[in-house]
């Protein structure tokens, strides 16, 4: 069934490319013409889709991922998603604050021929900068 396997690519989006940190997953699941959409206001929106990995990683390498609720429908899949990362590197042009942080959120993905076309994120920027002492 289409939408059993559009949630193992979002699967495999959050749990092998960004908690094992398996780069080699990002070309067979990710577009390279991959859209992604970023609320107005997100305090990090890098112009594509590598420098937002290599940025998250630099700052963040122990980032890991839980998915609490994944839906499917036609070429749509929506995730609920919470992460705990500890900010050992530079982030928005700021020095690593080693503090420990928690996100959450609900993204939705458009998947295309097997792979991740559009992604719509809906993260706590605002919360994150809170828990990093910027604000």
């Amino acid at each position: 069934m289409l939408e059993n396997i559009n949630k193992a690519i979002v699967t495999r989006y959050y749990i092998d490319f960004w908690t094992e940190k398996n780069e080699s997953v990002m070309h067979e699941i990710i577009s390279e013409e991959v859209k992604i959409h970023f609320p107005p206001g997100q305090a990090h929106q890098p112009a594509t889709f590598k420098k937002w990995f290599d940025t998250a990683l630099i700052a963040f390498p122990d980032v890991h991922f839980t998915i609490h609720d994944l839906i499917a429908e036609g070429d749509k899949v929506v995730c609920r998603w919470s992460y705990v990362a500890t900010n050992t590197g530079p982030f928005l042009g700021r020095e690593a604050t080693q503090l420990k942080v928690t996100d959450e959120g609900n993204n939705i993905f458009r998947i295309e021929n097997g792979k991740i076309a559009d992604m719509w994120m809906a993260g706590d920027s605002l919360g994150l900068l809170h828990q990093l002492g910027v604000l």
